[in-house]
């Protein structure tokens, strides 16, 4: 069997679809998984930033697409990532790719890299490469908040996909609030989406602010819940029998226990 590719977009600007993106990269490296994450946001580059390898990008998916450059010598390992790769995003690039250059870097990535994990973030919406993954990926997850206009976008999100081929999206609820005077049910974000959830990633200041500073979640102390639910979806994509809330503290535990 080939690398398992997944797609990661979000439902709309702002929804945190590449942290989800860079976690579920890092959780699945974490369990022994060779892992290329592949930054396909045409609109802006962050993955670097995230995973603390910034200053060590010298090519880019830009290098990739005219050829200049493979993808082992693009690839970049983060610092402390022994089977994580990431090709990072082009600043300069023009035009999305086609979909035969993207299936060649996908190929190059597993053949050269000897990825068993294929992670693409793309834009968020109907954009170009949001339809170029659904046509290589083998199964895709979205990025949801809790307010409406999200869960709206992430339904409407949900047919496109299914419009390109890609069926049965998963969901995963970003940034949700653990306080149970919080007025949202994870049972109105199902209803209202119609997807499938995978997993949840508790809101915790700290981890966007680490993150912003280049320090990967899933080793910071103060987000140790949010690496735990990384770590929980990670475990649910490989078909393991995973409560969504296996080591997070939660006081809203009967409203999540799904």
């Amino acid at each position: 069997m080939g690398a398992m590719k997944i797609l990661v977009t979000g439902s709309r600007g702002g929804c945190g679809k590449s942290s989800v993106a860079a976690g579920l990269a890092v959780a699945m490296a974490e369990r022994g998984e060779k892992v290329v994450l592949i930054d396909l946001d045409l609109s802006e580059r962050s993955l670097d930033m995230y995973l603390g390898c910034e200053d060590r990008v010298v090519y880019d998916l830009g290098d990739l697409l005219t050829g200049q450059r493979s993808v082992r010598d693009v690839a970049v390992r983060p610092d402390g990532f022994d089977r994580l790769y990431l090709i990072p995003g082009a600043y300069h690039l023009r035009r999305p790719p086609t979909q035969t250059e993207l299936a060649r870097i996908l190929s190059a990535a597993e053949g050269e890299l000897g990825a068993t994990r294929i992670i693409v973030d793309t834009s968020n919406a109907a954009d170009p490469s949001v339809k170029l993954g659904a046509a290589l990926c083998d199964r895709a997850v979205m990025a949801v908040t809790d307010g409406y206009l999200s869960m709206r976008s992430a339904a409407s999100l949900a047919d496109t996909l299914h419009e390109w081929g890609m069926d049965d999206p998963e969901m995963v609820v970003n940034r949700f609030s653990m306080d149970p005077k919080h007025p949202t049910d994870l049972r109105n974000v199902i209803d209202t989406t119609g997807l499938r959830l995978i997993g949840v990633l508790p809101d915790i200041p700290p981890f966007a602010r680490m993150q912003d500073a280049g320090t990967p979640a899933i080793r910071c102390r103060e987000a140790a819940p949010v690496a735990t639910a990384f770590a929980n979806i990670a475990r649910r994509l490989e078909g393991e029998n995973c409560p969504l809330l296996t080591g997070i503290p939660c006081k809203r535990r009967k409203l999540l226990d799904i």
